[in-house]
């Protein structure tokens, strides 16, 4: 009886043992991967053309959703010391050491990548649309030709300008506003241009003519290095209408 007893206490033993190691086997991961998100520094959005590698894997977005930061997730990882490489057109690339772990890995916080520029930037254009008061304008980067950049790093660019009552003739009359303007950023996929600026109605002088001139003044920053100087931009609209309607 004793005897199998033991027999019977042997084999339920073996039994656990055999289910504590499929068990084990199911629930401890065995894939190796890396979650992470990126960002611009300036925006705090999505980056276009982005391409991310980590040892032999691979992952390029061109547009993300505006409605948030995309997750980027390698998988068929090797565990170990490893350098996570970001690039894209108009940043400088940037390396990050991450030691991966069998199982998931995940960076806490969004890479940061800051642009070093406008690729082929040799002026602005500006276009305005009336918004109640308001003189809403679309600053538009353009290369050499005077075709659009349409895809860039958002970079901390500032605008100024000086509007103008436009006299008979063509001619800038009295001056109704000087300053600078505040600038906004469209991250969303289906954005043609990415900056905008606005002129407050209520900041401008009355005038009874018809039309405006404004003179812009855009500064560009330095995009880094010792021999890199601000660059600014000019750019006139004429005939612009004092009025929405």
């Amino acid at each position: 009886m004793k005897r199998r007893t033991r027999l019977l206490l042997g084999c339920s033993a073996a039994a656990l043992l055999g289910i504590a190691a499929v068990l084990l086997a199911t629930l401890l991961p065995r894939e190796t991967t890396l979650e992470v998100r990126v960002r611009d520094a300036v925006s705090r959005r999505w980056i276009w053309d982005l391409t991310l590698k980590v040892q032999d894997r691979e992952l390029r977005s061109f547009y993300q959703s505006d409605g948030g930061l995309r997750t980027f997730r390698f998988t068929h990882l090797r565990p170990e010391r490893s350098t996570l490489e970001a690039s894209a057109p108009g940043y400088p690339p940037l390396r990050v050491p991450v030691a991966l772990r069998r199982g998931v890995n995940r960076l806490a916080q969004p890479l940061e990548m800051t642009g070093s520029g406008i690729p082929g930037l040799a002026g602005f254009h500006m276009f305005e649309t009336r918004e109640g008061r308001d003189f809403v304008v679309q600053v538009r980067p353009v290369d050499k030709d005077g075709r659009a950049i349409l895809n860039h790093p958002c970079i901390g660019i500032r605008v100024e300008c000086r509007l103008f009552a436009e006299l008979p003739g063509g001619a800038r009359g009295t001056e109704l506003f000087r300053g600078r303007i505040p600038l906004a950023w469209d991250a969303a996929p289906e954005a043609t241009f990415r900056y905008s600026a606005r002129i407050p109605g209520e900041a401008v002088k009355d005038d009874p003519s018809p039309l405006r001139v404004i003179d812009y003044i855009v500064v560009v920053p330095a995009s880094g290095g010792e021999k890199d100087h601000v660059r600014r931009f000019t750019d006139t609209s004429w005939h612009v209408k004092a009025t929405g309607e």
